[in-house]
């Protein structure tokens, strides 16, 4: 079932009232010189509808690690392959303590949700360098949809896409708009609410004419699955958990906004985008701010 469809909802709770589907190309305007389009259409926050709140961030991880393994052996049985996005950061430290308990890494084709445009063997700061180098060679996964490691981000982003639209629809379905349809798609929040690369105030989260987008806030620029891939993975987790001196309840601010704020929009808060789609997964200090009781390992694996 698509993602963007409404599901049955099993240990959860409902936070927000606006509906928001990045919305199909239909009007554009052209917005930069990768020749991004853009929907015209205001984007509104939605309502979170899988939200759990978990008591210590082991919880988190063995939830992470239950969604990761039952996902893959599910569409394994139903088509014989595994399609998996992932982001950097947190989540890389994360699948990095998973220890695979079967062979579906064999039948895994992995993309990133975002990449920096830099050599790909560069650890210090290359995604697929450092997967590869915390679990990827570990677990044997070999097939990994590269970037081409140029600095130059309209030519990554569009070299990238195409990577994405070689596969065939038997390891990376396609909805009936030909959307790609990840099995499953982890995807990072940060401080500031960007998903993937997709920041803030900027055009970039307004693409709706693609898949790939390139990011240029930052030098070297990035790469970005665009809303509606993300929005349209069977099942978008995201997982938030750790704490520090500085951060002692980690990013419960920005979940909470990311959550369950009515103020903010998807363009000013982009995670809000992902509020009705995805499954979010936090630790007590993360999820502080939220007004939930705690739930189970069991409730968000089954959710998601």
């Amino acid at each position: 079932m698509l993602a963007f469809q409404l599901l049955g909802l099993l240990g959860c709770s409902c936070i927000g009232t606006h509906a928001f589907l990045a919305p199909q190309p239909k009007a554009f305007t052209q917005v930069n010189a990768a020749n991004a389009m853009i929907s015209s259409s205001a984007l509104q926050a939605a309502p979170a509808k899988k939200v759990h709140i978990l008591p210590t961030e082991a919880d988190v991880t063995a939830a992470v690690h239950q969604i990761v393994e039952s996902s893959a052996k599910e569409a394994i049985a139903a088509r014989g392959h595994f399609a998996l996005a992932i982001p950097g950061g947190s989540v890389l430290k994360v699948l990095s303590a998973l220890e695979p308990d079967s062979d579906w890494v064999k039948k895994t084709t992995l993309a990133f949700v975002n990449h920096k445009c830099v050599p790909i063997d560069d650890v210090s700061s290359a995604i697929e360098a450092q997967a590869r180098a915390k679990f990827l060679d570990r677990w044997g996964l070999t097939d990994v949809v590269s970037l081409g490691g140029t600095s130059d981000g309209g030519k990554e982003a569009a070299e990238y896409e195409s990577k994405l639209k070689a596969i065939p629809e038997s390891k990376l379905p396609r909805d009936a708009d030909g959307y790609p349809m990840f099995d499953l798609a982890l995807v990072g929040v940060g401080d500031d609410g960007h998903i993937g690369s997709l920041y803030p105030n900027r055009g970039e989260i307004e693409v709706v004419d693609g898949w790939v987008v390139p990011a240029f806030l930052k030098d070297p620029p990035g790469i970005s699955l665009t809303l509606p891939v993300m929005q349209r993975a069977k099942s978008t987790v995201i997982s938030a958990a750790g704490q520090s001196e500085k951060y002692p309840n980690g990013k419960a601010a920005a979940m909470r906004l990311a959550i369950a704020d009515e103020t903010v929009t998807p363009k000013d808060f982009p995670a809000s985008a992902l509020r009705e789609f995805a499954t979010w997964i936090l630790d007590e200090p993360n999820g502080s701010e939220i007004e939930l009781e705690l739930s189970s390992v069991e409730k968000a694996v089954a959710d998601a």
